[in-house]
């Protein structure tokens, strides 16, 4: 059965990519009837990459300006209703530690924004 939404982030090492990562997860538990975190590395796979464009809709999250996620998901010819590059859109600097509390917050508000629109909520 197809997904509704399945959620792509890079899950990076670095503060916007670990707040990315626990901002996907919370809104999958949010929403588990709706959306799936989808394995962003299964898209070189012929088959898994089949089974993922059967999903209705995708959206993916680079955490960083070298955009690793936008890179591998063109190489492979997979498309997305959304891409959000948080460094870029939340105007910070990428910084290798853990995020801070306010950053989660602003991570997870951005992200759910997209996720509900394309939900249609």
């Amino acid at each position: 059965m197809p997904y509704k939404l399945l959620i792509f982030t890079c899950y990076g090492g670095c503060a916007t990519g670990v707040a990315a990562s626990k901002a996907c997860i919370k809104l999958w538990e949010e929403n588990p009837e709706d959306l799936k975190i989808g394995c962003l590395p299964a898209v070189i796979v012929p088959w898994k990459l089949k089974e993922i464009m059967k999903s209705e809709k995708r959206i993916l999250i680079d955490a960083c300006g070298v955009q690793c996620g936008a890179k591998l998901i063109e190489r492979e010819g997979m498309t997305v209703d959304r891409y959000i590059e948080l460094t870029s859109v939340l105007g910070i600097k990428k910084a290798k530690k853990l995020p801070s509390h306010d950053l989660e917050e602003r991570v997870y508000s951005t992200i759910k924004k997209e996720v509900y629109a394309l939900l249609g909520e």
